[in-house]
C-alpha cells in the first residue's frame, strides 16, 4: 500500500477547502480504504496545500477523484491529476 504526498492548488479560502476535506474524510476511508495522515499548507501561501494520503492503490485513489469529481471542485480543489503532484512513497 502506498503512501502519497500530494502538493496541490485550492481556489478557495483554506478554512473552507479543510472543513469540506475533513467532512469527507469518512466516505475516504470506509468506501476507497484511504487514510488521511497529514493535510495542511503551506505557511506562506495558504492556497498551496500538502496533503499525506495512506492508499491501498492508486487505482483507488484514482476512483476516488473521479467519482468525488463535484466534491472536490466545490472544495476549491481541482481534482486532474495534472494539477496536482503526486509523489508515491513507501508505506
Amino acid at each position: 500500500m502506498p503512501t502519497l504526498v500530494i502538493k496541490g492548488k485550492i481556489t478557495k479560502e483554506y478554512n473552507h477547502w479543510v472543513r469540506v476535506f475533513d467532512d469527507v474524510g469518512e466516505l475516504r476511508e470506509t468506501k476507497y480504504g484511504i487514510k488521511t495522515l497529514y493535510r495542511g499548507h503551506e505557511l506562506d501561501d495558504e492556497s498551496t496545500i500538502h496533503v499525506v494520503l495512506y492508499t491501498p492503490s492508486m487505482e483507488a485513489l484514482q476512483e476516488h477523484m473521479q467519482n468525488e469529481a463535484d466534491i472536490i471542485a466545490e472544495a476549491g480543489g481541482d481534482p486532474s491529476p495534472e494539477s496536482n503532484v503526486i509523489c508515491v512513497c513507501t508505506d
